[in-house]
């Protein structure tokens, strides 16, 4: 008999699997078949197959190689992102320490304020007006600049101020146009009625300034600064009594220093904090428009006279260089250690690399444009403590046969003075350098701040939300760009010759972004021209507020959507994973946990030497998309290979190790499977039930090629029977044949025998020669 492992083995006894909520043959489910999940779902088979379970059921299951692989490469990458968040907090940390103890940003910001709130509030009282006072701001002809400079910048310059000390003198520069030309624009009728000139920008500036002997000395002011051919200059000698400096701006007047064919005027001069060590440099322009308004405009811009102002400052400074040096260092040994692993060109098309790349670039720039700002500022301040005094004696006051003498002293200390003046505007772009690269070193220490949290699973999701928008983000800009020009120009043409914000395409930018933000008044627009007012606010709106700001929020949490959906899980929290950190620290120190075994970083490399290393590499960072989308995919966690203890054993893991990592790597699996969509579920459990079918293919082929041996082998012994038996036919049939001579007969008793007919010999059989 045979046993039942020899049987035939077909599908007849297959067993059809009933799924939960389903009714039994010939019953309606009154609820439906819709409330079935499918995590419920449970294939029973022989006790030789494995058990499939419901999707969820990770844990009883098993893993794959697969899944191990990319446990592995994702703790990988989440430790490795983990580790920059020290140093980038270092790097932090330092950084705002030096900014804030080289900047004190708030001593320098008072000491601007103060001197320009005091030029901005002075006022000079009109002759005549009783109460009628006239301040910077009402300024609106030529004719009152002087007036205003005399009665009430040079008294509040003149203030005695025991913090602010105003260096030597003021420096006072104009810009002159052509003196008069003819009004080219103006046709032969209108010229009638304006036969006075023009005095248009540019030109020659011709004759300047009244007639003058040749034995008089020369007004300075009215000679064009060296190097320039329509620029002059004066100084207000504000350290003087006021009375010297009325005179010369009296007489300045009188002679008509300033007239219609000055274009600008500007009045320079520095204070020096004495308490602060703060230098400030007031400016106030005077922009002549051709349209006849003066416009006026006061800046005061100071700087730190001293970086350091107490030798333990260097340590920040030095603390700071190390962070930065380490962060150098670090990037040096990465890029040496993938170039071992010739992986030199991955290792390139890395984003985080070139961050880095950019941040040493910029934090070199930083430290040199930096020290240079320093060595440059002692000597700033070396040319300052060696001004001096000014000269005893001025010209104006000086006697006839000292006003040479008196003019060449003046001449050197205003030179002095120059080079203060320009250093200190150097100084100021040198600032803004500065401070422009120091903005550019913070934005990208923010940018490793990111790559660090990409440690975190779930800031890692929210990372790699807005790097999948990028794209989209950067074409939606364009399309705002283009929208808020249109408006913009809109707005330029419709109410810029009524209101001022409006009335340049600088100030009509400006005034959009208010507008976008809702930080304006309307009926400015309602009082130029309420119809295209209404039309083109209801446009800008509708169009930017409504739509497009809208667009983009929708677009941004698409992509949170498609990257959930894409990896599978919202991330694990920081709570949880804090969690997990503690038991992995807490286990390390027990005796299962001391154990020698081998690195997880070996072990992963070990499993995944046969793929790609760009696929590893975008595990580590979550940039992979976990959905079973093809054949391939489903193929490759088909034919995966079961990893079970002894599978880890066998490359390097101690028992009590390899246990653990299979349930963690388990726990990991089904958190990701009871937090997946149900299409990933789906596609889970029908690339499981393949395998449970290929399983069970395997099994009945084993069995069907047994069966098959078996019946060759007693094909084979019947053809072996089948060949002795035609050989003993054979001779036996040979045997019954009689020779030549020899016949039968029967005797009485019908016994058979033989006789030869020519001797007559009988015999009951042949002789033995004869057969």
């Amino acid at each position: 008999g045979s046993s039942d492992e020899d049987s035939p083995v077909g599908f007849d006894d297959a067993r059809r699997v009933q799924l939960p909520g389903e009714m039994p043959d010939g019953d309606e489910d009154p609820v439906g078949f819709t409330q079935t999940r499918a995590s419920d779902l449970i294939f029973d088979d022989d006790e030789d197959a494995p058990y499939i379970g419901s999707v969820d059921d990770s844990r009883e299951m098993g893993i794959n190689v697969v899944q191990l692989e990319e446990f592995l490469a994702v703790g990988r990458g989440l430790r490795r992102s983990c580790s920059t968040l020290p140093l980038t907090l270092a790097l932090w940390v330092a950084y705002v320490l030096v900014v804030w103890q080289h900047t004190m940003a708030w001593t320098s910001f008072e000491s601007a304020r103060f001197i320009r709130d005091g030029i901005e509030g002075c006022y000079v009282t009109l002759p005549g007006s009783g109460a009628n006072v006239m301040r910077l701001t009402d300024i609106t002809e030529h004719r009152q600049i002087i007036p205003w400079l005399d009665g009430a910048l040079v008294p509040a310059l003149q203030a005695k101020d025991q913090l602010q000390v105003l260096l030597g003198h003021v420096r006072v520069t104009q810009t002159r146009g052509e003196n008069v030309s003819a009004c080219e624009g103006l046709g032969d009728d209108l010229q009638a009625f304006y036969a006075s000139g023009c005095y248009p920008p540019g030109g020659v500036v011709g004759t300047y300034g009244p007639f003058r002997e040749s034995f008089e000395l020369p007004e300075l002011a009215f000679i064009p600064v060296p190097g320039t051919t329509n620029k002059y200059q004066m100084w207000l000698e504000v350290n003087r009594s006021h009375e010297l400096v009325s005179q010369r701006l009296a007489r300045l007047e009188r002679e008509g220093w300033v007239d219609l064919s000055t274009q600008d005027i500007t009045v320079q001069g520095l204070y020096l904090n004495v308490e602060a060590h703060v230098y400030t440099q007031f400016t106030i322009d005077f922009t002549f428009q051709r349209e006849g308004n003066v416009e006026t405009r006061v800046t005061a811009y100071p700087l730190r006279g001293e970086v350091f102002t107490h030798w333990a400052q260097i340590f920040l400074d030095i603390v700071w260089l190390g962070a930065f040096a380490v962060l150098l260092y670090q990037a040096t040994i990465a890029a040496f250690l993938e170039a071992e692993r010739g992986m030199v060109w991955l290792h390139l098309r890395d984003p985080y690399l070139w961050m880095d790349v950019i941040l040493v670039v910029i934090g070199g720039i930083v430290v040199v444009v930096f020290y240079y700002f320093v060595y440059w500022l002692d000597k700033f301040t070396d040319e300052v403590f060696n001004l001096g005094v000014m000269p005893e004696l001025s010209v104006e006051e000086a006697p006839d046969d000292q006003k040479v003498q008196a003019g060449v002293e003046a001449q050197i200390y205003q030179d002095q003075l120059t080079v203060i003046i320009d250093w200190f505007e150097f100084f100021l772009k040198l600032n803004s350098w500065t401070r422009f690269c120091s903005v550019g070193y913070a934005t990208f220490v923010v940018g490793r701040f990111f790559r660090g949290f990409t440690g975190q699973p779930r800031m890692s999701v929210l990372v790699q939300t807005f790097l999948c928008s990028a794209g989209f983000i950067f074409h939606y800009f364009l399309l705002l760009i283009i929208v808020f020009a249109c408006f913009t120009v809109g707005g330029f043409l419709l109410f810029g010759e009524e209101l001022q914000g409006w009335s340049t395409p600088g100030n009509a930018m400006g005034r959009i972004l208010l507008v976008f933000f809702m930080r304006f008044d309307y009926e400015e627009f309602h009082s130029v021209a309420p119809v295209s007012a209404a039309i083109w606010f209801s446009c800008f709106f509708i169009l930017v507020v409504v739509l497009l700001q809208r667009l983009l929020a929708a677009a941004i949490v698409d992509r949170y959507c498609a990257v959930r959906a894409a990896l599978g899980e919202p991330g694990q929290g920081i709570t949880d994973q804090a969690r997990g950190w503690l038991k992995d620290l807490l286990w390390q120190r027990t005796y299962e946990g001391s154990q020698k075994s081998i690195p997880y970083d070996d072990l992963l490399r070990m499993i995944a030497k046969d793929t790609d290393p760009v696929y590893v590499k975008k595990l580590g960072t979550l940039q992979v998309d976990r959905r079973l989308r093809s054949r391939a995919d489903l193929h490759r966690f088909e034919k995966s290979q079961t990893v079970t203890k002894e599978f880890l054993i066998s490359r390097g893991c101690d028992p009590s190790t390899a246990q653990r990592l299979l349930d963690t790597c388990s726990a990991w699996i089904h958190s990701i499977s009871t937090t997946s969509s149900p299409i990933r579920r789906l596609m889970i459990m029908v690339a499981r039930q393949m395998n449970h079918v290929r399983y069970e293919s395997d099994q009945v082929n084993e069995r069907m090629l047994r069966k098959f041996e078996r019946s060759a082998k007693v094909v084979d012994r019947v053809d072996l029977k089948h060949a002795k038996c035609l050989s003993l036919a054979r001779r036996i049939r040979k045997a019954q044949q009689l020779p030549p001579g020899w016949t039968a007969h029967t005797d009485k008793d019908g016994r058979r025998y033989l006789r030869q007919e020519e001797t007559g010999l009988t015999s009951w059989t042949l002789p033995k020669h004869m057969m």
